[in-house]
This record gives C-alpha cells, sequence and structure tokens, in this order.
C-alpha cells in the first residue's frame, strides 16, 4: 500500500521478508581493509605533510622579508630581519628599537622538523659579493657605529630607500629532517629574495 506522501506503509510488509544491514563479521572486514590501506598510505603522507611544512616556512620568512622592506622604506629607518639558528627563532624588528622597544617587533618559531641558517651563496649559485662580514656585528655597521639596544643574532638589514644592505646574507637555507632544502636567495637588484628549490 502507498501513502498519499508517495512513500512505502512500512507496517504492510509481506510476511518473511527480512530487513537489510551488515553483519558483524562484515563489518569487521571492512574495518580491517581500511586498517590495511591507512597503513599503507600513511608514510607516503607524512612525507608530504613534512615537505609542506617546509615549503610553509619558506612562504612564511619571504613573506617577512617583503614586510620588512616594506616597513623600512614606510617608516625611513632600516629594518632587521634577525634568525637565531640554534633555538629555531626568526623574526623582525627596527634596527633602533628605542627605549620602550618596538611594538612592531614580530617573532617566529620554526618547526621542530626544521633547520634554518643564513649563508653566503656566492659559491653555490655564482654571485659575487662586494665585500665579506665580520663575525659578531650586525650587517653593515662598524663596531663603532653599532646601536646599544641593536640585536646580536646574524640578520638582514633591509634599507629606508627599498634595498638590501650589501653586506646582509644574501641566502637563507631552509632544510628538512629527510635532508630536503629550500634556499631563500637575494635577487640580482638586491630589493628581494626568491624561493630556489636547487641551486645552480
Amino acid at each position: 500500500m502507498t501513502l498519499a506522501t508517495g512513500r512505502r506503509n512500512k507496517s504492510h510488509r509481506p510476511k518473511g521478508s527480512r530487513q537489510q544491514g551488515f553483519t558483524l563479521i562484515e563489518m569487521i572486514l571492512v574495518m580491517a581493509l581500511l586498517v590495511v590501506a591507512v597503513s599503507m598510505v600513511s608514510p607516503r603522507l607524512s612525507g608530504f605533510i613534512r615537505g609542506r611544512a617546509l615549503e610553509s616556512e619558506a612562504r612564511r620568512v619571504l613573506a617577512l622579508t617583503h614586510a620588512a622592506r616594506s616597513r623600512a622604506i614606510s617608516e625611513s629607518m632600516p629594518v632587521l630581519l634577525w634568525l637565531d639558528a640554534t633555538v629555531g627563532r626568526y623574526g623582525v624588528e627596527r634596527e633602533t628599537p628605542g627605549q620602550k622597544g618596538d611594538p612592531l617587533a614580530q617573532e617566529f618559531t620554526v618547526d621542530d622538523n626544521l633547520r634554518i641558517a643564513f649563508d653566503q651563496a656566492q659559491r653555490l649559485i655564482g654571485q659575487t659579493l662586494t665585500s665579506t662580514r665580520t663575525t659578531g656585528l650586525l650587517p653593515g655597521i662598524s663596531s663603532s657605529q653599532r646601536p646599544t639596544t641593536a640585536r646580536t643574532e646574524p640578520s638582514i638589514r633591509l634599507l629606508p630607500d627599498g634595498t638590501i644592505d650589501e653586506d646582509s646574507p644574501n641566502a637563507i637555507r631552509i632544510e628538512d629532517s629527510d635532508g630536503s632544502v629550500l634556499w631563500l636567495v637575494e635577487g640580482s637588484d638586491r630589493r628581494h629574495y626568491e624561493i630556489r628549490t636547487g641551486l645552480q
């Protein structure tokens, strides 16, 4: 019998018909197949996720270089992109933060599976540097010019004219725990960095 709504009336079921469904054995069999499939895919998936973390970190550092450059131009003051490779932290702040510090300073922590460090990439990409960086000093600042409140970590110095100080490291190396590497390399115009997977 059919109801006015077009649905069958469940009370008029032919005698001897069974209700359709899954048995317990069928459910256990399907679950076992799912466990096998997931165990085969998960190692590949974890590699994919690590690769995405590496790319995501590189894009975040690249965006930070753009933000630091824009800030140096708009405030007419040098801005530092500093990096502490030993603890896996990096950030941006004004070169001379003032007595109350830099209210717009930003700090980030690198994922536990990644390592980040500055590098001079002239040996890797054929660029020649006009000068070499003195260890222990901020790039582009002699010991007599260095502000007393400035950071001591290695840093990229972005100048108010939109360029990168010539004494700044020209490459940032981001490495995954499985050995995959992405580079942020200074552009030929000394105004930006770009991501490279392999250096020619």
